[in-house]
């Protein structure tokens, strides 16, 4: 049967054929085996809970999944594949904490059942009942029946598989409609672009309700039929040496994660515990979901090379939930394309407009060339026509992978994924809403449209000043501050919030922080920095995927809720559900 044709059930069963076949093994701990599920084992447990779920009337309607990291998640997702049911993977919320973003997400996909663990039906459906009551609460554990006696049914590649809620970094969160024919071209693209086969083997820590997690780390190794070693986000925020012990050991060949997961194992790893691990298997160290940075490549490969782990494994790449996925990557093995964006690279375009965009200084890397069957245009948003060669536009794409659009939202479907170029009318094309070039046939990812910050005419991009900021003293902690625009008196004014790191928020002298950040925007980028918030070690706004909110931290500094001054204590900073960095919906 043409690959075009199966569905991951398919390949699930298929894989099934093989009883010693090797799935995934988890380390609840981050460090030592608590469970793990052969293909065979799977297939079993999710025929028994696709009988359970057809038994209970729930085929063909929306089921939230609401699980914890790990096997038992596996086989809730393929129990609804084989039932036709559509499951919505979202965050556990703490107990402590508001469940009112879950809700919503309820609401907006129309639940009929929410399938979760008995702890969290025990805390969760009394504090939710009010607001979901037509919603039935479904506790896994209670499913004990056999998956032999599961008929099995006949899956339609163009049926809905998924809703994949965005994380609602740039707006309010949206149900993306993933089919199965989505996911499988996805899987043959990742395969095809990070040159993965029968031999390859995974490590993966990221949330499994976010795509990354979900669509690279448990759907990847399902598609190939290899083995995958997981461990909860938590174990590795908790302990990041966890992460590259495990590759160690276990051999891995591919693993990967935003790019502030690289800095962070930097940061709380020593030379002595480098030295102690093998990181020669891992081939495919992918970097998405948030700009990828050529300091943290570079940090990184210098401080792993003691443990042999090579500059060319890095490998960047470029995608969204709207995409399934993942939409380009680089040649794997290759040294990463690192390109200095300034006035004169942008002006071969042959726009001097364009020039005016650029910031002088900085750096980007390549995210690597399309997928197979995949098309990427760089649009002018306004014009909708296509820019030239190394030019800035936004970047629009389509193919295979591209989803059917947002649950319930006909008007953001069309706008966002029904674009049609103006000359000749090709399309639909995807709108990313993210801005690039293409330079070589690789892309450039140079931030969101949104976030553009236009002081004087010119426009400045937040990454740059937040790059520009966290480098200007030691004490401020890595990918962890964001650059906001403020109108103020008829003026657009610039703050900057940035987490200390733990020793700068007991130790360091705030005013001279704030001095160094003031200075270095100033010499970059011939800006003045009104107002510079120190904040404690990992309080600030981000959304369940880890990304920054800055349209919250706008908000925050406008309400008054931050402290204004630079001095040791915030008088009131609003916590979000994610806490400290997860995963992102984004990649690259």
């Amino acid at each position: 049967m043409p690959t075009a044709t199966l569905t991951l059930a398919d390949r699930l069963e298929h894989h099934a054929l093989r009883p010693d076949a090797n799935g995934y093994i988890l380390l609840g701990d981050g460090e030592r085996e608590t469970g793990s599920r052969s293909f065979a084992g799977l297939d079993l447990r999710a025929r028994a809970i696709a009988a359970w779920l057809t038994r209970g009337g729930f085929a063909g309607r929306r089921v939230l999944l609401l699980l914890r990291d790990g096997l038992e998640f596996i086989d809730a997702l393929m129990g609804c594949f084989y039932a036709g049911v559509i499951p919505v993977p979202a965050v556990v919320p703490r107990a402590n904490r508001s469940p009112a973003a879950l809700g919503a997400v309820a609401v907006d996909a129309e639940a009929a059942a929410v399938l979760t663990g008995r702890a969290e039906k025990a805390y969760l459906q009394p504090i939710m009942a009010e607001s979901l009551p037509d919603v039935a609460w479904l506790c896994l554990d209670e499913c004990d029946g056999d998956g032999r006696q599961w008929p099995g049914r006949r899956i339609d590649p163009d049926e809905i598989a998924l809703l994949q809620y965005t994380s609602g970094s740039t707006g309010t969160p949206k149900g993306v409609m993933v089919t199965h024919a989505n996911i499988m071209h996805n899987q043959a693209a990742i395969q095809h672009s990070m040159r993965l086969s029968h031999e390859s083997l995974f490590v993966g820590w990221l949330p499994l309700f976010h795509d990354m997690g979900l669509i690279g780390n448990i759907m990847q190794p399902l598609y190939l039929g290899i083995p995958c070693v997981l461990m909860p986000a938590v174990a590795f925020l908790q302990k990041p040496l966890r992460w590259v012990r495990a590759i160690s050991k276990y051999r891995a060949t591919i693993s990967g994660a935003p790019n502030f997961a690289y800095d962070l194992t930097v940061d709380k790893s020593t030379a002595e515990q480098r030295s102690a691990l093998d990181l020669s298997c891992w081939k495919v160290a992918f970097n998405g979901s948030e700009p990828v940075r050529a300091d943290t490549i570079e940090r990184f490969s210098s401080a792993f090379a003691c443990a042999r782990f090579r500059r060319t494994s890095f490998y960047p790449c470029y995608g969204m939930a709207e995409s399934t996925l993942f939409t380009t990557g680089v040649a794997q093995g290759t040294e990463p394309a690192i390109v200095p964006l300034d006035p004169s690279l942008v002006a071969e375009a042959g726009d001097e407009r364009d020039a005016e965009i650029a910031t002088a200084g900085t750096t980007l890397v390549g995210c690597g060339r399309p997928a197979p069957d995949t098309r990427i245009a760089i649009v002018d948003p306004v014009s909708r026509r296509v820019v030239p060669e190394g030019a800035l536009g936004e970047i629009w794409t389509r193919g295979g992978s591209v989803a059917m659009g947002y649950y319930k939202k006909p008007m953001q479907t069309e706008e966002t994924f029904r674009a049609r170029l103006a000359d000749g009318g090709e399309g639909p094309f995807l709108r990313t809403g993210d801005l690039g070039f293409m330079r070589d046939g690789q892309l450039f990812i140079a931030g969101r449209i949104k976030d553009v910050i236009i002081v004087r005419g010119r426009n400045h991009y937040p990454q740059d000043l937040e790059a520009s900021a966290e480098s200007s003293n030691p004490l401020l902690a890595k990918s962890a501050g964001v650059a906001v625009a403020l109108e103020e008196n008829r003026q657009t004014t610039i703050a900057i919030v940035h987490e200390l790191t733990r020793t700068g928020w007991r130790d360091a002298d705030h005013e001279t922080v704030t001095a160094d950040i003031r200075e270095a925007i100033a010499a970059k980028h011939g800006l003045q920095v009104a107002r510079v918030i120190l904040i404690k070690p990992g309080t600030l706004p981000r959304t369940t995927s880890g990304k920054i909110r800055r349209s919250v931290c706008r908000a925050m500094i406008q309400s008054g809720a931050f402290d204004t001054e630079a001095s040791p204590t915030v008088r009131k900073l609003v916590q979000t559900e994610a806490g400290r960095p997860q995963i992102v919906d984004r990649v690259g």
